[in-house]
């Protein structure tokens, strides 16, 4: 099974995104296709190369079996990607660090998932790896801290339709 990793990587928290889904689909052992990694562009490159970069990445698309499409910064490519893919009818699933409340609403009828963080990210990779048609629809995220001893803990609860999940971490301040 291969999913196609669409995300922008123009600056250092865009490509700390990419390479911590990158590592966790190792983890899952899923194998991925990066534009970052095999069909970068020059800005300055002519219209034929342009061409040539988009149409391999439109065939990477086609030839995945789902997507994971990172929105931090809502990057306009990687939004194109996740709409072509919804339209040939490509599972969808959103990795949202950090997400709370609601999700847009055009994104979130498409999305087989929404991740919002890389402990959730590698439950639905798990999950998609053995049965492509996995589903949970995002509701919502409960976010609450406690501070005990120099730590902040933190725990969230993902909020789902049909479900509840807990993700507890910890940060020292």
């Amino acid at each position: 099974m291969k999913f196609y990793l669409a995300s922008g990587f123009f600056n250092d928290k865009q490509l700390r995104d990419v390479e911590n889904i990158k590592e966790v689909a190792d983890e899952v052992g899923l194998d991925y296709f990066s534009p970052k990694d095999a069909n970068l562009c020059n800005p300055m490159a002519n219209k034929e190369n342009r061409k040539k970069v988009f149409d391999a990445n439109i065939e990477e698309i086609k030839k995945a079996d789902f997507l994971v499409v990172n929105t931090r910064d809502k990057d306009l490519g990687t939004l194109f990607e996740a709409g072509y893919a919804h339209a040939v009818g490509l599972p969808i699933i959103y990795y949202c660090e950090g997400l709370t409340g609601g999700f847009n609403l055009m994104l979130s009828e498409t999305a087989s998932c929404v991740a919002t963080s890389l402990v959730s990210l590698k439950l639905y990779l798990e999950n998609m790896s053995k049965d492509v048609k996995y589903k949970h629809e995002y509701v919502g995220l409960i976010e609450w801290v406690n501070s005990k001893s120099g730590y902040i803990k933190f725990t969230y609860l993902e909020i789902w339709k049909d479900t509840t999940t807990l993700f507890i971490s910890k940060m020292k301040v």
